[in-house]
């Protein structure tokens, strides 16, 4: 059981981090100090780790109002991997890596992409980070909880998939003009 709820974590931890890359590490560390996460990595669970996630994750959220879009898909990606491998390392060991990184990317391509029309709508460039920044706070404490993670990862596969069709069908009129 003890698998289950680290993959879970894992996974909806990974999902948290395609909104922010490194916020989530923060939640994470809270988490293991409290001895919430049954499968993360020793280290996690430590007072230096702790403070180092909190500081680099609100700097790489503000960061990332004016980032590349390539570059926050890269960070989320790597953020997820991290965050993936340290909350289920202990229980599976390297295979978070790669599904972290998956799930990072796909959600932080969804999201910079919702975050994108926001702005292009009218919404401040701060303003807008700020609300995604926080959100990401929010979906990685609710991926603490056992199972909820799972949930993460189909909510942001059906954002992903909603996002693509929505784009699909406010195009389709032009490629009649080929």
């Amino acid at each position: 059981m003890d698998l289950l709820f680290a993959i879970s974590q894992g996974a909806g931890l990974a999902v948290a981090c395609g909104l922010a890359a490194i916020l989530p590490l923060g939640v994470l560390a809270v988490a293991a100090l409290l001895g919430w996460t049954p499968g993360a990595l020793a280290f996690a669970d430590g007072t230096p780790f702790l403070a180092a996630a909190w500081v680099a994750g609100v700097v790489e959220a503000a960061a990332r109002a004016v980032l590349p879009i390539p570059i926050r898909i890269a960070l989320s990606a790597a953020g997820g991997a991290a965050a993936f491998e340290i909350a289920a390392g202990d229980q599976l060991p390297f295979a978070g890596l790669v599904a972290g990184a998956v799930i990072g990317a796909g959600t932080a391509w969804t999201t910079t992409r919702m975050a994108d029309r926001a702005i292009a709508g009218g919404g401040t460039r701060w303003g807008v980070t700020a609300l995604v920044a926080a959100a990401s706070i929010v979906a990685a404490a609710l991926a603490i909880i056992p199972i909820v993670g799972f949930a993460l990862v189909l909510v942001a596969l059906w954002a992903g998939i909603r996002s693509r069709r929505d784009d699909q069908g406010r195009y389709a009129g032009l490629r009649v003009l080929r």
